[in-house]
Order: structure tokens, then sequence, then C-alpha cells
């Protein structure tokens, strides 16, 4: 699902030009905001990434909270059953498979932005709210990173970080995906390699802690990249987190399965302030759909998932992060 050729062109134009900008890109590819951070009104965009942000840390927090309407294990059970198929029979190792929950919310999407807190946060006005903790590619110092996030964890089960790390469908889900990220760098980069493997942060939710497993892979960059921003993202995307592998056919299981429009959530946003790019992949999603809400939220699914389990991991993944 190739990027746009106007937005390909415009990301390559600013980053030859050395201009910071923003850009915000769907997960098919078909829609995208890429836009100079010096045009852009904090009526219309909010974001913090990385504390880097054109929000104002003065304004009040409000309270806000969520009650979900969840898809029914049945109707869950329905598409997991089709994707598992799909995997035994070879056509995909990891299917990242996601669902959209009906919520009632209590706030705005702009008081959602100000009350979160998560390293990427960003606000489309009465569009969406996203607060990732993903980090998709960081490029510095002609150097590309990518922080492949796979396995969590309720962090107040007894020996939860040793059960993790032990868990052999989350080490085996998360073997795939440090494959596939490793690959798609390849593409783009040399000297490719994992630096850090499976190491685990806590993360602090409105539902209490989890423990999630990342790896960080690292590749360079030969010293023209700045010219060539939108042909590396266009060569990356979609994120091999929120797809799976191989991810061409993956994509394509995805699109039968799943019964709604991903829309923004599982695309990608970030900054580039002239000299380096910090991006992130858009989950923990709030999306306004006329005058109601949904939260958008998957998990990966391999040959060894039980349907059960992926249901409660999916329910676990609707939150506030506090």
């Amino acid at each position: 699902m190739p990027l746009k050729d106007t937005i390909i062109s415009q990301m390559n134009t600013l980053g030859s030009d050395r201009k910071p900008f923003l850009f915000i890109l769907s997960f098919d590819g078909n829609h995208g905001l890429v836009k100079p951070l010096e045009d852009i009104s904090a009526n219309e965009v909010l974001f913090d990434f990385n504390g880097v942000t054109n929000a104002d840390i003065n304004t009040p927090t409000a309270t806000v909270a969520l009650e979900a309407n969840p898809l029914s294990f049945e109707a869950y059970k329905e598409q997991f059953d089709y994707v598992h198929h799909q995997l035994q029979i070879g056509n995909s190792y990891l299917t990242n498979l996601t669902i959209q929950t009906p919520i009632a919310l209590k706030g705005t999407l702009q008081e959602v932005f100000y009350s979160t807190k998560a390293k990427y946060r960003l606000c489309v006005n009465e569009q969406f709210v996203c607060f990732s903790p993903e980090i998709f590619v960081q490029i510095k110092a002609d150097k590309i990173f990518s922080f492949p996030m796979k396995g969590t964890i309720k962090a107040d089960l007894p020996n939860a970080a040793e059960q993790l790390l032990n868990d052999e469908k989350e080490t085996a889900e998360h073997y795939t995906i440090v494959d596939l990220i490793r690959n798609d760098l390849n593409i783009v980069s040399k000297k490719v390699k994992v630096k850090r493997f499976r190491y685990l942060d806590r993360l602090e939710t409105s539902k209490g802690a989890i423990l999630q497993m990342s790896s960080e892979i690292c590749g360079e960059l030969t010293s023209d990249w700045h010219q060539r921003i939108g042909d590396i993202f266009n060569s990356l995307l979609p994120a091999g987190s929120i797809t799976g592998s191989p991810k061409e056919s993956t994509v394509n299981i995805i699109q039968t399965a799943e019964t709604y429009e991903r829309n923004y959530y599982t695309g990608i946003c970030g900054l580039y302030d002239g000299k380096s790019i910090d991006s992130a992949v858009m989950i923990r999603f709030i999306e306004k759909q006329q005058d109601n809400y949904v939260y958008k939220s998957g998990g990966g699914i391999t040959s060894s998932s039980e349907v059960r389990k992926e249901y409660e991991e999916l329910l676990q993944k609707i939150y506030i992060p506090k």
C-alpha cells in the first residue's frame, strides 16, 4: 500500500530544504497531512512527541474517562478463526488483527490529549486523539533506529517479567516482528543490526501497570537521506508491527478479516526538525465518528494463539494512560 506520490514529493521537498515539518500518514497511505511546523495551528493539530510540543503546558487537565461496549466474543472469534486458518495453511506467520470498540467518552478529544501521558500524543481536531508508546523509526546522525514492540503482560501478576520473557507465543511473535523490521530497514539502510533484544518497559495505565517487550534495531543511511524522506517512509510502510509477516499477503488477510476501516489508526505520525526525525506508530487511538466515539485496538495472532486469551488482551488495551 504505497504512499500517494504527492505525499512522497512533499516530504522529499521539505527535507531537501531542511524545513521542519509534521507528518501524519494513514494506514493505507491514501491520506496524509504533511505541513511545515510554522504553518500548524494548535486549533487544528496538537502534538507532543517526547516533549517536543505545540501544546500549552499550562492548560488545566480535566477528568476524562471511558466506558467500553466491547465486541462480543463470538463476533471476535469469527474474525480470529479466519486469521488463524490463514496462519495454519502458511499464508502468514504473524497477523495483527484489530477491532473498533464503541465507547462512552467523558471529555473531549482535546481534554483526553491534555490528560494523558505517553511518549507520543497527537490530537487532530474533531477527528481523533492518539497516545502511543510505540516508536516507528528515529533518524539521527545518518542512522535509522526502530524499536518494535510485541508482547504485554499485567505488571502486578506474580513474576510478570519472567512470565512474559518465557511465554512461547509472545517470544515467537517477537522473533517474527524483529526479523520483519530488520528486513524492512535493510531496504533503506546498510549494516543493519539488532542492538537490544527483548527488553521490558513499564507503562502506567488507568487499568494498572503493564510490561511491554521491545527490541532495538539500527542501520546506517547515506548523508542524502534528507532528500529522500518520503521515499524512505514509502519503503517502510505500512509498519510491520501492526501488519505482520510476510507483509504483503498478511495485509490481504487483514483486509478480509477486519470489518471496519483503520483510517489513521496504525498509521504513522512524526516530526522532522531539519536534522533528525522522530516518528510513532499510531496505536492507543480514539476516533470520533459523527457524534460517537470508538477505541481502536489490536494484537498479534500466531498459529499458537488462543482465542480467549487474545480477546481478553484486546479488552485490556482499551484504556487511557495516566
